[in-house]
Formats: structure tokens, sequence, C-alpha cells
């Protein structure tokens, strides 16, 4: 009798797990974006108000975020100080290559790669306004991402939940 209580645990345990790593998922991208949106204003704010070269505000970036941003911020920031005739759009997404999409879900990549299609602009007007175009998609990306992890995430636990039970209805 013990053995299919501990049976049953085990499959409430993994069917709830289940749903939980799902909305784990969502939850990734979000918090992806928003470090991404948390990227975005720190370089329109070095553009606008103090008028730093890419270089440095990439590398002073890279201190303030997290892993896989320091890499990847760092590496683009050297590649810049080397000046090796490669635009910075370029060499974004070279090194943007190299920080593979397993690291962050498959919707921050893309969102990465649009970033640095940001920097093409002559101009630090241009530029700002490009970056606040940018910024406003982010905006309701992570908008629409939150109220989807909202609805999903009820729906997810609520059918892990009776996939368990149902799972044991059905073995024992």
């Amino acid at each position: 009798m013990w053995q299919k209580l501990v049976a049953g645990t085990c499959i409430m345990t993994g069917a709830v797990g289940f749903g939980l790593a799902l909305c784990g998922d969502l939850g990734s991208e979000i918090s992806h974006l928003k470090k991404q949106k948390e990227l975005l204003l720190y370089i329109i704010g070095e553009i606008t108000y103090l008028h730093r070269p890419i270089a440095e505000i990439l590398q002073i970036a890279a201190e303030r975020m997290g892993e896989p941003y320091t890499a990847f911020l760092t590496a683009t920031s050297a590649q810049l100080d080397a000046r090796s005739g490669k635009t910075l759009s370029e060499i974004w997404s070279e090194n943007l290559v190299q920080l593979t999409k397993d690291v962050m879900p498959k919707e921050a990549f893309y969102y990465m790669e649009r970033m640095g299609a940001c920097f093409g602009c002559e101009g630090d007007k241009m530029q700002i306004e490009r970056f606040r175009l940018f910024e406003r998609e982010l905006d309701e990306k992570i908008t629409a991402l939150s109220v989807k992890m909202r609805e999903d995430s009820r729906l997810i636990n609520a059918l892990s939940a009776l996939t368990g039970v149902l799972c044991i209805v059905l073995f024992m």
C-alpha cells in the first residue's frame, strides 16, 4: 500500500514540476527582454546626456549587466577598441553568433539581433529615435508576454495537476 502512495506522490510531483518548468520558460523570456530593455535605456541615456563613445558605453554596461550579456558586451567593446574597420552592427552580429541561442530564449535572441541593427544610424538624434522606437516595441512584447504568461500559467498548472491525477487513477 505504501508503494502506491510513494508512486502517486512521485507522479504528482513530476506532473506539477513539468507545469512549473513550462511557466518558468515564459518567465525567462520576459526577464531576458526586461534585461535588454535595461541595457537599451542605459545606452540611450549615455548617448543622450554624456555623449560617451559606444565602446566605453558597452564596457560600462557590461559591468552592470549579468551573464550572458557581460561576456557579449565586453567582447563587443574590445573589438570596437581594436578598430578593425568593421561597423558596430557587424561586430554585434558576429559576437551574437558566438552567444548561442541555447543561452537565451529564441525571442530574446531575436530582439538582441534587432538591437544591433539600431546602431546603423548617423547622428545622435537619429540613433536615439531609432532606439526609442525599438524600446516601444520591446515594451509591447513584454506586455504581450506578461499577459500570455498570466493566462497560460494558470491553465498549465491546472492541466499538469489534472494530468497527474489522471495518471494516478489510470495506473493504480
